[in-house]
This record gives C-alpha cells, sequence and structure tokens, in this order.
C-alpha cells in the first residue's frame, strides 16, 4: 500500500471514497463508480468505464492488506484501492504537498506517519 510519503519526498495522502460497488455471490466485489468533487468542487458521480487489472498488496510496516485496482475513466489510468481488513474502505492515493499532507492528518486528529530514515 502507501505509506504517504514517497522515495522522492513527495507527499500522498489516502481519501476515502463513498464507492457504489457490485459483489458477487462468492465475495469479489468490483468498483463500478464513486463521489468525487469536479474542478468546481461540485461533488459527481465518476463511473469506471472499465477495470483493467486487479493486484493484491500488502504493506508490512502497518500490517494493511487490500487490492489495487487499475482502472479507466475517460481514458485514463487511475489506482483505486480496497482495504480488506476491517474496518474495510476503498480510498484513492493524491499527491499533495508536505503542508496539506500534515494539515489533513492534523483535522482528522491523527499523527501523519513518520518519515523513513534514510539509510
Amino acid at each position: 500500500m502507501d505509506s504517504g510519503i514517497t522515495d522522492n519526498n513527495d507527499y500522498t495522502i489516502r481519501i476515502p471514497l463513498d464507492m457504489f460497488q457490485y459483489t458477487e455471490a462468492d465475495g469479489k466485489t468490483w468498483p463500478v463508480s464513486f463521489k468525487w468533487p469536479d474542478a468546481d468542487d461540485i461533488i459527481t458521480e465518476v463511473k469506471i468505464d472499465r477495470i483493467r487489472s486487479v493486484t493484491t498488496l500488502a504493506e508490512q510496516k502497518s500490517g494493511t492488506v487490500g487490492d489495487r485496482y487499475e482502472c479507466e475513466i475517460d481514458g485514463k489510468i487511475v489506482y483505486i484501492y480496497y482495504a480488506k481488513l476491517v474496518p474495510r474502505k476503498w480510498f484513492k492515493i493524491v499527491p499533495c504537498t508536505e503542508q496539506e499532507y500534515n494539515s489533513y492528518y492534523r483535522l482528522r486528529g491523527e499523527s501523519p506517519p513518520k518519515k523513513a530514515a534514510k539509510h
């Protein structure tokens, strides 16, 4: 998954999604569409045109396990994540500045993940 800080010191945050999903009888879930603010900050429904691949990922540091869906939306590749452990949730990882990163976690009452020491 994503720790929130990439190797080149860019910052990312996990934004929870209100997802509409299809669940098969065997429990497999597929994202169909989600709510997201458009350029004017109006919440709209974004439809997923096609799922190109699904990759199971695990982050040892946090113990997170989930799936990364490589989706095609309006001709662009977008990655959507589904955390399999409780609480199960859909999210999108978006790039941000260091200030936005710290503010995001402060508003949520959390401490941002610590930056890993370089070896």
